[in-house]
C-alpha cells in the first residue's frame, strides 16, 4: 500500500458520520467505557492521547463497531498542537463507523485524516529545517519569528508560513541555502 495521501482515495470521517446518520438513523457515537473516554498513555519518551470509540446502530446495540485510534502530544505541527485529544476521537469514530459496518471500506479504512498526517511529518520536519535556517541568519529571537514570516510572505508574494504547502516550504528551503559561485579558471591554472 502507498505511503503517499491521496484525497481521491479515502473518505473523511465526516463522510463516514453521514453514511452512518443515513443507515442508522437512531445510532450513536460515544466512547467505549463512558467512564474513560480517553486515556493518556507514555511509550518512552512519548506521550500519547488513546480514545476508544464506539459506533452503536441503535440505543440497545449489543456489538456496536469499536474503533481505537492515538495521537501524540504535543501535537506535533500547527494542525494538531492543542487538538490532539479532538483529532484522536475523530479517527476513533471514523474507525468505529467502519468497524460497524457503517461506511464504505473499498477506498481503506484509515480516514483522510488520518492519513493526511504522514504528510504532516514531513512538513515539520521542513519548517524545523527553515526555523534552524532563519536562526542562523538571526532572524529569530526566542519564540518570535515574524522576521522569519515576513521574509516568507515577502518571498512567496503574500504566502503564509503556518499553512504553506510541501512544495513551497521546500523551494523556500532552498531559497535560503547559501548561494555558492563557481570559481572561473583563467586557463593558466592547470
Amino acid at each position: 500500500m502507498s505511503t503517499d495521501f491521496d484525497a481521491e482515495t479515502y473518505n473523511d470521517v465526516a463522510t463516514r458520520i453521514v453514511e452512518f446518520r443515513e443507515k442508522y438513523p437512531a445510532g450513536s457515537l460515544r466512547p467505549a467505557d463512558p467512564a474513560v473516554p480517553y486515556r493518556i498513555e507514555q511509550l518512552g519518551e512519548q506521550i500519547y492521547i488513546v480514545v476508544v470509540a464506539a459506533a452503536y446502530r441503535s440505543p440497545h446495540d449489543q456489538l456496536p463497531g469499536i474503533g481505537m485510534a492515538y495521537e501524540p502530544f504535543p501535537g506535533r505541527d500547527d494542525y494538531t498542537k492543542d487538538a490532539e485529544l479532538q483529532n484522536a476521537e475523530t479517527s476513533a469514530w471514523g474507525r468505529a463507523i467502519v468497524a460497524a459496518l457503517a461506511a464504505d471500506t473499498r477506498r481503506g479504512i484509515a480516514s483522510a485524516e488520518e492519513t493526511s498526517g504522514r504528510g504532516s511529518a514531513r512538513l515539520l520536519e521542513l519548517k524545523r529545517a527553515i526555523w534552524a535556517k532563519a536562526e542562523e541568519r538571526g532572524w529569530i529571537h526566542g519564540d518570535d519569528y515574524r522576521s522569519l514570516a515576513e521574509n516568507f510572505t515577502a518571498w512567496s508574494k503574500g504566502g503564509d508560513f503556518t499553512s504553506a504547502d510541501e512544495t513551497t516550504l521546500r523551494d523556500y528551503l532552498k531559497h535560503l541555502e547559501p548561494k555558492r559561485t563557481m570559481r572561473r579558471s583563467n586557463g593558466g591554472d592547470q
